[in-house]
């Protein structure tokens, strides 16, 4: 019961990390008191940080990829420079054919090129295959929409996106101190930023502990019904990340659950779905690296 609660919260928190106690306690449909220990006992033990990101076009982050790498001998050394690169937002070693998946955000294409051209370089890298995102659907530190071309941010904002990207549930009045303004105006201008698109905030999940500790990529090929078959897959309990890509597969997702046997299970109603011509997957084995932040300085 504890396990199936905690997903339901981490879910909930995926989709708005700063939602009130009452607000959880609604979504999940269980006691304010049982939703605030749960929460209070997944932040402490580590299995889940909040935390904001801004829009990576705020950052002036426009070609983002999910590239895969097939590494001979120890994964170590590619790992560690993957650590170590700013462009790289999320490094996992994985099952399969390839053994570390890593996220690239960078300012162009030309950007991304040259990145790619320097994970080959390394020694040890056998091949890398690069999907290039052309829409991402659904992704917990992924924007809805296009920035809104009339946001202008001043040092105070800045300031407050950057007390929310170390803890994305500091409270009002403590951002307030932070910034010396007053709990309602500093309440007005997150709003603000999650409004407008500026900044979203939610979950990381550190995959031990309970609740949705299993994660699997999940790459998908497509026939002719494209939109009605990525829409279902958008449906599914579980998907946490789905994506159009350019590449070896027309759809990627990553999904999480809390057994390997609702892993398997979810993979197979993606493989029912009409419009869905073949899928392969890769087991998450352990994340070293998730981390969205960047400084605003970036920008053009």
């Amino acid at each position: 019961m504890t396990a199936d609660l905690d997903s339901e919260l981490i879910a909930a928190l995926q989709r708005n990390g700063r939602a009130t106690y009452r607000e959880l306690s609604a979504a999940v449909n269980a006691p304010r008191a049982a939703v605030s220990t749960r929460v209070q006992a997944l932040l402490d033990s580590g299995t889940v940080s909040v935390v904001a990101v801004a829009h990576p076009e705020l950052l002036g982050l426009k070609a983002l990829a999910h590239v895969s790498i097939a590494v001979s001998g120890s994964l170590t050394p590619v790992i560690n420079a993957l650590i170590e690169s700013e462009s790289a937002v999320y490094v996992s070693a994985v099952s399969g054919q390839y053994n570390v998946i890593t996220e690239l955000r960078v300012p162009s294409h030309d950007d991304l090129y040259r990145a790619i051209a320097e994970l080959r370089s390394h020694s040890g890298v056998k091949s890398v295959s690069t999907l290039v995102y052309v829409d991402v659907v659904k992704g917990i530190f992924m924007p809805d929409s296009a920035l809104q071309s009339e946001i202008r941010l001043d040092s105070v904002d800045v300031a407050l996106i950057e007390l929310l990207e170390r803890n994305g549930r500091m409270p009002f009045l403590e951002l307030a101190e932070h910034t010396g303004l007053s709990p309602s105006a500093v309440r007005n201008r997150v709003n603000h930023l999650i409004s407008s698109t500026a900044l979203r905030v939610g979950a990381v999940v550190k995959r031990r502990g309970a609740g949705r500790t299993l994660a699997m990529g999940i790459g998908v090929n497509l026939g002719s019904r494209d939109d009605a078959a990525v829409s279902a897959i958008e449906s599914l309990p579980g998907i946490e990340f789905l994506a159009r890509t350019l590449g070896r597969y027309d759809v990627i997702a990553t999904v999480a659950a809390n057994s390997a046997s609702d892993l398997h299970s979810l993979s197979e109603r993606i493989r029912r779905i009409d419009g869905v011509s073949g899928l392969e997957s890769w087991a998450h084995l352990e994340v070293f690296k998730e981390h969205y932040a960047r400084s605003l300085d970036v920008r053009d």
